[in-house]
């Protein structure tokens, strides 16, 4: 083997088509021939002398989000793997109401994370709060945190200011982008009308009719489902990008990872949008809520700039790097 070779690695990843299998897909490209991406099913083979990575979040692996089965192959595959990653893009549900079945499934999703950790030989993950709840349990082992990438291209640039385009994007699934219009309300056409700029909407169309006439009424523009280098285009050309997600989990979603990227200032919106976590600021690297007062062209340049820098240390090749140290170290 030689010094840049990792080996054969195969990363298993739930049957759910979305985000975690984008991101194994991406980067397995980046990792080269020798890396493979798999759909776990029970009688998923894995070859003597294999490194495996999976690819965890519960819920895609089982409806209730504790996959025993699946930690059941891990234990049978174990003795066949050259080395066993995980990254955790979620570890267990928690602080959730007593009324949904993520409550009473919580101690079996833990039991299942737990045991994961373990088993494994080293492990990742993206938000500060999951590495807080596997330390304590997963002993010495080695571990980095880092925040999911773009998987729609990364900007190799910080994209000149004078090449914008005065529009703002909601990206992602259909689920949501429609949670963020609902949440934004008609304050997110009162301010892309004081802002004079256009709405545009990328992703799987929205399925609520009135929802939908909303968007119609207000001339968003919809552009539907789109290939990657066409967004990758409309957002390097873009100011804004808006989504709802709560600051302590942003960043393990991929749509904010993909407006960090293309320099885009990304506004966050939700119920408590000012917390500081994962090395993201309020204020600095996204505005906390859609804009009370106009902005200045200094302060958009400013945001976008440090959500871009931030972006930098998480690139695809930054986890690339991350995966074949840590299979080396083995």
């Amino acid at each position: 083997m030689t010094a840049n070779a990792i080996g054969p690695l195969l990363i298993v990843v739930d049957p759910q088509r979305g985000g975690v299998r984008d991101f194994a897909d991406t980067l397995a490209a980046r990792l080269g021939a020798e890396a493979r991406v798999e759909v776990f099913e029970p009688g998923l083979a894995v070859e003597e002398g294999t490194s495996v990575l999976l690819q965890y979040s519960g819920y895609g692996y089982a409806r209730y989000g504790a996959p025993l089965h699946l930690l059941s192959w891990v234990r049978q595959a174990r003795a066949r793997m050259r080395t066993f990653g995980i990254f955790f893009h979620e570890a267990y549900a928690s602080g959730e109401p007593v009324t949904s079945s993520a409550f009473w499934f919580a101690p079996l999703q833990k039991y299942v994370a737990f045991q994961l950790a373990k088993s494994s030989d080293y492990w990742l993950t993206n938000i500060q709060d999951t590495v807080d709840r596997l330390e304590g349990v997963a002993g010495e082992r080695p571990h980095r945190r880092l925040p999911v990438f773009s998987t729609i291209g990364e900007a190799t640039v910080f994209p000149d200011a004078a090449a914008r385009e005065r529009r703002i994007v909601n990206f992602g699934s259909e689920h949501l982008r429609a949670e963020t219009y609902r949440v934004a309300g008609e304050a997110l056409f009162r301010w892309a009308a004081d802002a004079q700029c256009e709405i545009h909407d990328i992703g799987p169309p929205i399925r609520d009719s009135e929802l939908a006439a909303t968007l119609k009424a207000h001339g968003v523009h919809l552009h539907g489902r789109l290939p990657s280098e066409t967004i990758h285009d409309l957002m390097s050309r873009a100011m804004f990008g808006v989504v709802r997600y709560p600051p302590g989990f942003v960043a393990k979603s991929s749509v904010f990872a993909a407006y960090c990227t293309h320099g885009l200032v990304p506004v966050l919106l939700g119920s408590d949008v000012h917390g500081a976590h994962d090395g993201l600021q309020p204020g600095t690297h996204y505005l906390a809520g859609l804009p009370q007062a106009p902005l200045s062209p200094e302060r958009v340049q400013a945001v976008s700039r440090a959500a871009f820098d931030w972006y930098a240390d998480h690139s695809v090749e930054a986890h690339a790097e991350a995966t074949r140290t840590l299979l080396r170290a083995r």
